[in-house]
This record gives C-alpha cells, sequence and structure tokens, in this order.
C-alpha cells in the first residue's frame, strides 16, 4: 500500500485535484484536459497518487523529455509497492529501444508490446490512450507520451484533447483493459479472444458510457453508437485529425444539415499524413453542398478527436476514418450531459475561429485536375487498402472460428 494522497493534491472535498474545467456528472467528476500543460499535469499527478495498481495502454511512448518524465513516475510509483503494467504499441512506439522501459521491470513493474511483427496481428494497431489507476480514477483521450503532445515541440505541437474521469464506471473498463493487457502479453494477439472481448462488451445505459472499438465483421460498437447518435441529431460538432468516414456516417451528417441541422465540421489543415488531408477534402463538395460548415485548422498539426451529437459528447483515441472504424483498438468515452455538451460545443468553436473556412468557391478554384487526382487516390489508399485489411483479418477470425466448429 502507498502513502495517502498528498494534501496539496486534494481539494476542499477531498477529491483528487486536477487541472482542467470540472463537471460532476452521475456520481462522476470529470475534468476536460485541453491545454497542453494540463495533458501532461494530469498524467504526473494520477502517477504520483497511486496506491494499488497503475494500468496504462498508449500508442506512443517516446523515449524524450516528457516520455522519459512519464517513465520514471511509473517507475517510482513500481518502487513503492504500487502495481505498474504499461501496454505498448510494437508499431507506433517502434522507434523506441526496449531498454528504455526496463526501469519499470527493475522496479516490480511490467510492461510488453501489442502485437509483434511477421503476425497477421501487426496490421492492428493499439491506438488506446488510457491511463486507469486504482480501478477509481482514469484518463482518455487523443493524445500520446511525446514532447509533441505536450506544447514542446513548438510549432510542430499537436492540438489535442483528453479528459479524467473518477468513479465507479472505471472499474469497468480498468477490468477490460486488464484482459486486453493478458491477451497480448506475449507479444502476440489472440485474434478470436480479441473479437469475444469486443463483442461482450456491454457499455451500459446511463450518461456515462465506456465505447471500445477493434477488428470485428462489421463497424465496432463505437461507430454503432456514433450511427444512432446521428441518425435523427440536429446539432453536429466534430473535431477530426483524419477525417474519411464510412457512407453510411457521411449520409448521416450530411442528412442533418440539409434537413436544417446545425453541422460544424474542424478538420486538418497541417497534419504529419498529407494523404488524410487530400482523402477529407475530395469530400468537401459532397458536404458543401449541403451546407455542412466546414473549417481547416491552421495554427498547429490538429490531433483531437471530438464528436458533440446533441447533447451527447464523445472524447477518446478514435478519428473518424476506416481504421478507426474497422479495425485499430480504440477507446471512447460517450458522456451524456447538456452542460459539458455546451462547454465542448464552446470549445470547438474557439477552434473555428483559429481555422480557415471552406467555402464553395475556394473549393473549386483548388479542385484542379491533379488535385482532383491526388486527392481521389488519397481517399482509395486511405479507405480501401484499410478497408482490405480490414476484411483479411475477418476472413481470418472466420476461418480460426470454423476450424473449432465441432465435426471439422
Amino acid at each position: 500500500m502507498g502513502p495517502p494522497y498528498p494534501a496539496f493534491m486534494n481539494d476542499a472535498d477531498g477529491q483528487l485535484l486536477l487541472p482542467g474545467k470540472r463537471f460532476d456528472i452521475s456520481g462522476h467528476r470529470l475534468h476536460i484536459l485541453h491545454a497542453p500543460e494540463d495533458r501532461l499535469q494530469a498524467l504526473l499527478r494520477l502517477i504520483a497518487t497511486a496506491q494499488r495498481s497503475i494500468l496504462l495502454s498508449m500508442y506512443m511512448f517516446e523515449n524524450d523529455t516528457s516520455g522519459t518524465e512519464v517513465r520514471d513516475a511509473l517507475v517510482d510509483a513500481a518502487r513503492r509497492g504500487v502495481k505498474v503494467a504499461l501496454l505498448v504499441d510494437s508499431f507506433g512506439s517502434s522507434k523506441v529501444p526496449t531498454a528504455f522501459f526496463q526501469p519499470i521491470v527493475d522496479a516490480g513493474g511490467t510492461y510488453h508490446y501489442f502485437s509483434s511483427r511477421w503476425r497477421l496481428s501487426y496490421v492492428i494497431r493499439n491506438h488506446q490512450k488510457v491511463l486507469i489507476l486504482d480501478d477509481i480514477h482514469a484518463l482518455v483521450g487523443g493524445y500520446n507520451i511525446t514532447d509533441q503532445y505536450f506544447g514542446r515541440r513548438g510549432d510542430q505541437s499537436w492540438e489535442d484533447l483528453g479528459a479524467t474521469i473518477s468513479g465507479p464506471q472505471v472499474a469497468r473498463i480498468s477490468a477490460y483493459l486488464s484482459e486486453l493487457i493478458e491477451l497480448s502479453a506475449d507479444g502476440g494477439v489472440r485474434l478470436l479472444a480479441l473479437r469475444r472481448l469486443i463483442k461482450d462488451w456491454q457499455p451500459g445505459d446511463g450518461p456515462l458510457q465506456w465505447l471500445v472499438g477493434g477488428p470485428t465483421n462489421r463497424l465496432s460498437p463505437w461507430a454503432l453508437s456514433l450511427k444512432r447518435d446521428l441518425q435523427n441529431a440536429r446539432l453536429i460538432d466534430i473535431v477530426a485529425a483524419y477525417f474519411s468516414p464510412t457512407q453510411s456516417i457521411l449520409r448521416r451528417i450530411a442528412k442533418t444539415a440539409r434537413s436544417g441541422g446545425a453541422v460544424r465540421l474542424v478538420l486538418a489543415g497541417k497534419t504529419d499524413n498529407g494523404a488524410t488531408i487530400g482523402a477529407a477534402r475530395i469530400l468537401y463538395g459532397y458536404l458543401l453542398k449541403r451546407r455542412v460548415r466546414i473549417c481547416e485548422f491552421q495554427p498547429r498539426l490538429l490531433h483531437a478527436k471530438l464528436l458533440v451529437i446533441d447533447d451527447a459528447a464523445y472524447i477518446g483515441s478514435a478519428n473518424l476514418d476506416i481504421r478507426s472504424l474497422f479495425i485499430n483498438k480504440e477507446l471512447m468515452l460517450r458522456i451524456h450531459d447538456a452542460d459539458l455538451a455546451d462547454y465542448l460545443r464552446d470549445l470547438a468553436d474557439g477552434l473555428a475561429q483559429q481555422s480557415e473556412a471552406q467555402t464553395a468557391e475556394l473549393h473549386r478554384v483548388r479542385l484542379s485536375w491533379f488535385n482532383r487526382l491526388r486527392w481521389s487516390f488519397a481517399y482509395l489508399l486511405v479507405n480501401s487498402v484499410d478497408y482490405n485489411i480490414g476484411r483479411r483479418i475477418s476472413l481470418r477470425i472466420t476461418q480460426m472460428m470454423q476450424k473449432r466448429l465441432p465435426g471439422r
């Protein structure tokens, strides 16, 4: 058992003091983490106050200044008797030497990579970014653990978003993450067990729901929830680093705008992958004709993932692209609360004010034959290639299941 929470880390109610805008919802306390320094401080404060257990799943975990600070905080926690388990993605963190994480093991914790090279499962990304402490506190969002996500790389820093949640629903996602870590402990991924974990997951029916994603034969559970919310929506705000959704989701977004609802997309004007901007721009003509408002964020690289649909908000790791909808391991927190939705809509408005409005005239000027060709190719690459990867994974899962059926 670790020491009590430091007094300076508790507020007047005895609750853990965390940065960001606070909301109390259905017996849970949430903090929205937008400023870069808030994102890092929330990570470090949570780890410093853990008493029993820490589960951390991260796509990218680099051995830079920020990564070293977080790694050392995990080491300190393990030394004081906290059970520390770290899961990093083998693709996203491929440039980090394994020796960087060895101090965690030396202090009594564990770490391993999600999926090894040269396996079918290697094409699946563990894209989740989630920290869980003592089955009570959790941090979820779009940001990884590198200097770029904490404002330490100047103009090359990312615009991002996260949230902490404290309360009884955290224990449910803690059990889910523990099972995921166990399923991938040998560096591989047991696809049948992974699919069963996703299929059997129940998000609950309260105002706070944990929605998971991963390789299935259809849209992931989080994407199905999104489709239901979009079906009769009147107000839609989407902040997305990568935007190339399925035709079904695209039509639902357009339907809201065409029928008199308000739809605003804040998309990337700068990114680390130019193909994703082209894949989004090829859709602008269709959306602009249906009165969807589109803005491209200019000051920094955009990495945030936020959806606000009427009074429901989604915060987490998933982009609005085929890989996030069908293939990657993703985690989204859905919160149904009018005050929170209003706050996040204001946040999206602030991002929109720093963006370049996309108009039909600008789109026509930009839509040369060369741009049309390369955007179409980008859309094909981003959607069709990843979609076919997803189909191959699903086919492989089906074949494995058939071999295990009685009589075969």
